[in-house]
């Protein structure tokens, strides 16, 4: 009776191992903003600071750290906030200059990314939170943290912070 109830056991904990390994999963969640529109807020975020990759290696892109930030560190209504700056600002573009941004030239494009930081309410929120997170990837990257802030990747051994 022991080896039966035994064997009973292996067989369901294989069974069950087994039919985990086949289970597949899909992203419950829309993604953030379509691919058209991630297009666009890179466009914008190297225009307000280029990335440099090279030169400032970060473990993410600069739109990928942007899509976290979006995800993670906006509420709901941040977030709906957000994407209302991102379509007033294709349609004011879109009115002003009979074009979408990617087609502007790069000083027109200068121009206007300049305009819509300053502006109040949806568009300027949804610039400003753009400027922000291309600064704070660009801080955060190692080059930037141990050369020029001094930052050392010890435990209590920050000595301080540089201006940007």
């Amino acid at each position: 009776m022991k080896r039966r109830r035994a064997i009973q056991t292996i067989a369901l904990g294989v069974s069950g191992i087994v039919i985990l390994n086949h289970c597949t999963s899909t992203n419950p969640f829309p993604p953030v903003l379509v691919e058209k529109d991630q297009n666009l807020v890179g466009l914008l975020t190297e225009a307000i600071l280029p990335s440099k990759s090279a030169e400032f290696p970060t473990p993410e892109t600069r739109m990928q750290f942007i899509l976290n930030q979006i995800d993670g560190a906006l509420t709901l209504d941040e977030l709906a906030f957000y994407n209302q700056g991102l379509m007033l600002f294709k349609g004011i573009v879109e009115q002003t200059f009979l074009k979408p941004y990617e087609e502007l030239e790069s000083n027109i494009q200068n121009y206007t990314v300049l305009r819509a930081l300053s502006h109040p309410g949806e568009l300027g929120f949804f610039m400003r939170k753009n400027k922000k997170w291309s600064l704070l990837h660009f801080t955060t990257s190692e080059r930037y943290m141990t050369e020029y802030s001094k930052y050392e990747f010890i435990p209590n051994r920050h000595l301080g912070c540089k201006l940007v």
